[in-house]
């Protein structure tokens, strides 16, 4: 059974950098592009501006499946520290919906068809061949 990579390991290999550069990398391409200069000051201002940003990144990292994303993002919607004025108002923060695409990007670059379209036997136009059983008196 082949495990599956997960976003940290494509993206890192994909854009040749060490997964120490990862969440650095990501969260410059995820946050919201007006947010990128007031974000730097917050988080130099109060040390946790960040962490809701930085567990969603982490935990949306760990994941090899496009369909999982939705739970991370729920967890950061309801973020302790995810919340206030230039959190909410602001969007002093991550945009989930960058995250999502710059993951599927990612994980839908190395995959060109589905592993299943290899192992079916007959055309997708035509219908699946029944096999006759025999039940016997």
């Amino acid at each position: 059974m082949k495990i599956r990579a997960n976003f940290i390991e494509l993206y890192c290999q994909k854009r040749d950098i060490s997964p120490d550069r990862f969440l650095e990398e990501v969260l410059a391409q995820a946050l919201y592009p007006h947010a990128h200069i007031l974000y730097v000051l917050l988080i130099w201002l109060h040390r946790d501006y960040g962490a809701a940003d930085f567990e969603f990144i982490n935990g949306v990292g760990r994941l090899s499946r496009l369909q999982d994303f939705w739970v991370e993002a729920e967890e950061f919607a309801h973020h302790p520290r995810n919340f206030g004025f230039l959190r909410q108002r602001l969007r002093l923060r991550v945009s989930a919906r960058r995250l999502r695409r710059l993951m599927k990007k990612t994980l839908h670059a190395t995959t060109t068809e589905p592993a299943w379209s290899s192992t079916v036997p007959w055309s997708a136009h035509e219908p699946a061949p029944v096999e006759k059983v025999d039940v016997g008196a």
